[in-house]
């Protein structure tokens, strides 16, 4: 692919031009994550990094990111931490995650994709470490329902420039590069750095969890209870149950010894117990059951 794409500069010099049809193929989990840690840092920019697999020449895969503890503006964020990188790393080897690093993300709040001079430098410090690592850059303000602002990029080996060539984009997936904007022309676009076709899947059920990105009560179910306080609560529930299950038990003696019409003229005004217990146990089951779920996917997933 690369041989088929040279372009002659001064003399008779020929050099490989970056190739950008490769596609970089984002997981719905990866890309929820991603969206949802850009726009907790609006107005300023945060940057995380990408895990996932590099199959072949033209393939790479994100299954899953992770943020970093960097400090962002609004204009500008710290280079990646090598250190807490390799630490998550090796983390992650514990848990039976194999993947390796394939690239790192940030966000542009309200400026749209493209890489300054920072971004272009930390880029180069991932590509020495991995040659295929990508860098992508998520607009978290212009993203809206349905439609997700990001792009891909890498940068441009600096023999292409010394050598006089003028670097131009090629790609054999036709119609998958989205069309450069100005301001990322104006920031070096096809000079330092060049964008790869980005892509991202999704079943019918995790684009309905994209759409409701903005509400907050589907991701509450998530979250785990504190153990102490859901214990303390669990006993206080048991030891109301208890009380309501006396009570109701002399509510049936009551209504055995009066007729139906007597009963009902005396339990005016009157707790029911039966109600009472009767909704305390479907409460009580249905936390018990949403908190073992959560603490199982929580297990798995994370």
């Amino acid at each position: 692919m690369q041989g088929a794409n040279r372009q002659r500069g001064h003399g008779a010099v020929e050099m490989p031009l970056p190739d950008t049809g490769e596609q970089i193929y984002i997981s719905s989990l990866a890309l929820l994550k991603m969206l949802k840690h850009a726009r907790s840092g609006i107005p300023f920019e945060v940057m995380g990094l990408m895990v996932g697999e590099i199959h072949d020449d033209y393939t790479i895969t994100v299954v899953d990111v992770f943020s970093m503890p960097q400090k962002g503006t609004t204009i500008s964020v710290e280079s990646v931490d090598p250190v807490f990188q390799q630490q998550f790393m090796d983390m992650m080897k514990q848990v039976g995650r194999d993947q390796m690093c394939v690239g790192w993300y940030h966000s542009h709040p309200g400026f749209g994709p493209w890489l300054s001079g920072t971004d272009v430098e930390t880029q180069k410090s991932q590509e020495m470490l991995n040659p295929r690592a990508v860098a992508v850059v998520v607009d978290p303000v212009q993203s809206v329902k349905g439609k997700v602002v990001i792009d891909a990029f890498r940068s441009i080996d600096p023999q292409v420039i010394m050598q006089g060539i003028e670097p131009r984009q090629t790609t054999s997936n036709i119609g998958h590069i989205t069309k450069p904007a100005l301001v990322a022309i104006a920031h070096g676009l096809g000079k330092y750095y060049y964008n790869i076709a980005l892509n991202y899947r999704k079943n019918e059920f995790e684009q309905k969890m994209l759409l409701n990105l903005n509400k907050v009560n589907w991701s509450q179910s998530l979250k785990n209870l504190d153990y102490k306080e859901h214990q303390t609560t669990i006993n206080d529930t048991l030891k109301n149950m208890a009380k309501l299950t006396e009570d109701y038990n002399k509510w049936i003696q009551e209504e055995n010894k009066k007729t139906h019409d007597e009963f009902v003229v005396s339990s005016v005004g009157k707790m029911n117990p039966k109600n009472h217990l009767t909704h305390q146990i479907d409460d009580t089951l249905h936390e018990n059951v949403m908190e073992c779920l959560g603490t199982m996917l929580n297990t798995v997933v994370f």
